[in-house]
């Protein structure tokens, strides 16, 4: 891949596509770890969803054995 630096900044452009990428590879690696606590938080409101279903559902066999 031939790029090729724009001016005093820490992007580069690649020649054949002409897409502008970043060198920055601090925010890389930010933006990875952002991304995987992100979908870590997701898991756990998921898995809490889940645990909130199956309460309910306990609750309502419980309310069903007293009422029948």
């Amino acid at each position: 891949m031939k790029t090729v630096k724009i001016g005093e900044t820490k992007y580069i452009r690649d020649v054949n596509s002409k897409a502008i990428l970043s060198t920055n590879r601090n925010a890389l690696e930010n933006y990875k770890i952002a991304r995987l606590k992100k979908e870590e938080e997701i898991n756990v409101i998921n898995t809490m969803k889940q645990d909130i279903k199956e309460l309910k559902e306990m609750i309502q066999t419980l309310i069903g054995k007293q009422n029948g």
